[in-house]
C-alpha cells in the first residue's frame, strides 16, 4: 500500500505534463466540434432569440420601387456643329469621338445642377416624407430628441438656413436614389430612380429626364452671341456701304464705269493712234520724197515752149543799125575833114564805125518771128509739186496731231494705272466689307437659328422610353432575407459557441482532470490504452476536457477506480 501513492502521484505529473503539452499542439476540427458540443444550449438559445428579432428586420426594410428610362444620344447639332464665334478662328482642331458626347451626357446627368432643378420641381417636402413604417418611426424619435434651432448664417436667415439644409438633405437622397447605367459601345444612357413611392419614383425621372433636354439644349446655345453678332452686322454693313460709296464716287470723278473695260477702250484707242501715226508718218515720208521728185522735175523743165516760129519778116533792127551806120559814116567824114587821121576822137569814130558796120552786115536778111507759151509739163509739175506740198503740210499737221495725241493717252494711261491701283484698293475694301458682312449676317442667323433650337428645347437627346411606373417593389426579397436572417442567427449561436469553448482556459481544464478520475471506454480496453497501473508509458494524454465530453456524450462510460 505504500507504493500507491507514490504510483498516484507520479501519474498526476504525467497527466499534468501531457495537458501542457496539449496546450501547445494544433488545433485540430475534432476540438472545434468538441467546444460547440460543449455549448450547444448557448448555441440554440441564440438562434431562438435572434431569429424573431431578424425576421422583424426583414419585415420592418421599406419597400422599394423603381422607375427606368432610356436616352439615346444622337448625332445631332451638339455633336456635329459648332459655336458661331468658332469660325473666327482660322483652324479648329477636333478629335473627340462620340464616346466622349455620351461620357460628357452622363457627367451633366449626375451633376448636382440638375438634381438641384429636379428637386425644386417635385418638391423637397415630397422627396422627404416619410412612408414606411420604419421611416416613420425614425423620425419620430428624431423629433423627440431634442436639436439647436437653426442659426442665421451670412446673409441667410434662419428659416432659409432650414430651407437649404432640407434641400440638401432632398438632393442626396434623390442623387442616391438614381442610377446610370451605358452599354459598351453604345449610344444609350438607362436611367433608374428608386424610391419607397412608385408615383415619386416615376416623376423623379420624368423630371430628370424633362429638366436635364433643356439643360442639354441651352448647355449647346451660345448665349450672347445673338447679341453680338447682331451687333457686328450691323457695323460691317455700315462699313460695306461707305467703301461702296468711295467706290462709286472714285468711279464717277473718273468716269469710270468699269476698269477693264476702260484699260480696254484705251488700249484700243492708242493702238488705233498709233496704227495712224505710222500710216501719217509713212505718207509724209512718201509725200517728201514725192516733193523732192517734183521740184527736180520742175527744175530740169523750161518755163516756155516755141509753139510757133513766122519767117520772111526783115529784121527791124538791121534797118534800125543800117540808119545808124549812115549817121556814124556822115559824122566820121566830117570829122575826117576837120581832123586828122590819128587824132583820138577820130579813131573812136573810126572804131564805131567798124563795130556798127559788122553789126549792121550780121543784122541783114529776114527775121523769123516765134511764139512762146508756158510749159505744160512744168506747170503740171508745178501743179503737182503744189498739190504734194498741200497734202505734206497735211501730212505733217496730222502727224503733230497724232503724237500730241498719243503722249496725252499714254498720260491717260498712266493715270488709268494709277486710278486702277487706287480703285483695286477701294475694290479691296469693299469686297472685304462685303465678306465681312455676309459672314457676320450668316453667323447672326446661325446664332439666332441656334437660340430658337435651344429655347425650343431641340437636341438630339431622344427618350427611347420614357419613365415607367413600376408598382411591383423590386426590393426587399423578404423570402431570401427571411433564409439569410435564419443561417445568420444559427451562425451566430454557433459561433459563440466555438469560441466559448476555445477560449476556456487550462487552469479550468486541469480543474476538471483531477476533479474527475481517467475512464476508459470499452473499445479502448482490447487496445491497451491504459495497460497497467504500474507504468507510466501506458497512459495516453487526453485532450483537455476529454472525460467530460465523453461522459456527456456517451452515456456507457464506465469509470474504472484505482
Amino acid at each position: 500500500m505504500s507504493s500507491f501513492p507514490s504510483l498516484a502521484a507520479s501519474r498526476n505529473m504525467n497527466e499534468r505534463s501531457f495537458a501542457e503539452a496539449d496546450h501547445f499542439r494544433p488545433l485540430r476540427l475534432n476540438d472545434l466540434w468538441r467546444a460547440v458540443a460543449r455549448h450547444r444550449l448557448s448555441a440554440v438559445l441564440w438562434t431562438i432569440v435572434l431569429l424573431p428579432v431578424l425576421a422583424l428586420g426583414v419585415f420592418l426594410i421599406p419597400a422599394q420601387f423603381d422607375s427606368y428610362s432610356q436616352l439615346l444620344i444622337r448625332l445631332g447639332r451638339g455633336a456635329v456643329s459648332m459655336d458661331p464665334t468658332a469660325t473666327l478662328s482660322p483652324t479648329v482642331s477636333l478629335q473627340d469621338s462620340r464616346a466622349s458626347q455620351v461620357n460628357s451626357v452622363r457627367e451633366m446627368l449626375q451633376s448636382r445642377a440638375i438634381a438641384q432643378k429636379v428637386v425644386k420641381k417635385v418638391g423637397v417636402e415630397r422627396i422627404l416624407e416619410p412612408r414606411s413604417l420604419l421611416s416613420k418611426t425614425m423620425q419620430k424619435i428624431s423629433s423627440m430628441v431634442p436639436s439647436g434651432a437653426a442659426k442665421p448664417m451670412g446673409d441667410l436667415s434662419a428659416e432659409e438656413v432650414e430651407a437649404q439644409l432640407a434641400e440638401e438633405m432632398a438632393i442626396n437622397a434623390f442623387q442616391e436614389s438614381m442610377n446610370l447605367y451605358m452599354a459598351k459601345d453604345a449610344y444609350t444612357i438607362d436611367l433608374e430612380v428608386r424610391s419607397e413611392d412608385p408615383f415619386l419614383s416615376r416623376d423623379l425621372l420624368r423630371a430628370l429626364v424633362q429638366i436635364y433636354r433643356q439643360h442639354h439644349a441651352m448647355a449647346h446655345s451660345s448665349l450672347g452671341s445673338s447679341e453680338f453678332f447682331e451687333e457686328q452686322s450691323k457695323l460691317s454693313y455700315k462699313r460695306a456701304v461707305e467703301a461702296k460709296e468711295k467706290l462709286r464716287v472714285a468711279k464717277t470723278e473718273r468716269g469710270i464705269i468699269d476698269i477693264g473695260s476702260a484699260q480696254s477702250a484705251l488700249r484700243s484707242l492708242i493702238s488705233q493712234v498709233e496704227s495712224n501715226l505710222v500710216d501719217v508718218e509713212y505718207e509724209l515720208a512718201s509725200a517728201v520724197s514725192e516733193r523732192a521728185r517734183l521740184i527736180e522735175q520742175v527744175g530740169e523743165q523750161p518755163e516756155t515752149l516755141q509753139t510757133q516760129t513766122i519767117r520772111g519778116i526783115p529784121k527791124a533792127t538791121g534797118d534800125s543799125m543800117r540808119q545808124a551806120l549812115y549817121e556814124l559814116e556822115v559824122r566820121y567824114k566830117e570829122q575826117s575833114l576837120k581832123l586828122s587821121d590819128d587824132h583820138p576822137k577820130l579813131k573812136v569814130l573810126r572804131e564805131q564805125l567798124e563795130a556798127a558796120t559788122e553789126i549792121s552786115q550780121s543784122e541783114q536778111g529776114e527775121r523769123p518771128q516765134t511764139t512762146e507759151s508756158t510749159n505744160p509739163v512744168r506747170q503740171a509739175l508745178v501743179m503737182s509739186l503744189q498739190q504734194t506740198e498741200t497734202r505734206l503740210s497735211g501730212l505733217e499737221s496730222k502727224h503733230e496731231n497724232l503724237k500730241s495725241q498719243a503722249e496725252f493717252l499714254k498720260e491717260e494711261l498712266t493715270q488709268l494705272n494709277r486710278d486702277e491701283v487706287q480703285l483695286a484698293e477701294l475694290g479691296w475694301e469693299t469686297a472685304l466689307a462685303e465678306a465681312e458682312y455676309m459672314r457676320t449676317a450668316e453667323n447672326r442667323d446661325n446664332a439666332r437659328l441656334i437660340d430658337q433650337l435651344s429655347s425650343g428645347a431641340v437636341s438630339e437627346i431622344a427618350v427611347v422610353q420614357e419613365p415607367s411606373l413600376g408598382l411591383k417593389k423590386v426590393k426587399p426579397k423578404r423570402s431570401i432575407l427571411l433564409v439569410l436572417a435564419a443561417m445568420l442567427a444559427v451562425g451566430f449561436g454557433i459561433v459563440q459557441a466555438l469560441i466559448r469553448g476555445l477560449l476556456a482556459t487550462p487552469h479550468s481544464a486541469e480543474m476538471d482532470t483531477n476533479r474527475q478520475p481517467p475512464t476508459r471506454r470499452r473499445s479502448d480496453a482490447g487496445h491497451g490504452r491504459y495497460r497497467g497501473t504500474d507504468s507510466v508509458r501506458g497512459f495516453n494524454k487526453p485532450p483537455e476536457s476529454e472525460p467530460a465530453a465523453e461522459t456527456e456524450e456517451n452515456g456507457g462510460l464506465t469509470t474504472v477506480p484505482r
